[in-house]
């Protein structure tokens, strides 16, 4: 299994040339400056969860595609079998499941928070509506100033064009699956 740090250089480098940029336009559409994104691209930084967000967001590309592994036509795996994706925050775990490809334009996670967590998430460009189902426990969110709380066998769907907001307002963990779907 190739480690995390290779699959975001590699992909983050492959990207960089489909794309055509040099690493100064791609520090102007993502915000992340041209020393950074070569020691991402070379393997010599691990990227935060939201400076990978920038870079997806800065080449209009679904999160995924700078953090799994090209995926083979049949695989079977558990939900936490990766590493999670962790960030600032602590007690939020983003587990990538469906990775996003041209002939599918969606992503699936399996996430967890922890009791009492939050989490600001930042709108994400272009079209892009985000479906959470709660396995367990309860999470309020945010969208805009609309605040929503989601229980157990519930789900939320709204665009993710907005900021957003999570935080686990049950006594325990709060597990939830979470689709991102691309149009257009």
């Amino acid at each position: 299994m190739e480690q995390p740090d290779i699959v975001v250089s590699n992909n983050l480098k492959r990207l960089r040339e489909e794309h055509n940029l040099s690493y100064t336009q791609l520090a102007d559409l993502t915000g992340v400056s041209k020393s950074m994104l070569r020691q991402i691209e070379i393997g010599d930084s691990s990227p935060t969860i939201n400076t990978l967000w920038k870079i997806a967001n800065g080449l209009e590309v679904p999160f995924t595609m700078l953090v799994n592994p090209p995926m083979p036509n049949v695989s079977q795996r558990g939900f936490k079998d990766r590493e999670p994706l962790t960030g600032t925050t602590e007690g939020y775990r983003l587990y990538p499941l469906v990775l996003f490809e041209t002939t599918r334009s969606f992503e699936l996670y399996y996430v967890e928070i922890e009791r009492g967590i939050s989490l600001d998430a930042d709108p994400h460009k272009g079209n892009v509506e985000e479906v959470v189902m709660v396995i367990e426990g309860e999470l309020e969110i945010q969208v805009d100033q609309q605040t929503t709380t989601v229980v157990t066998d519930e789900m939320l769907r709204f665009d993710a064009n907005h900021p957003h907001h999570y935080r686990n307002t049950s006594n325990s963990m709060c597990r939830l699956l979470m689709v991102i779907s691309y149009s257009g």
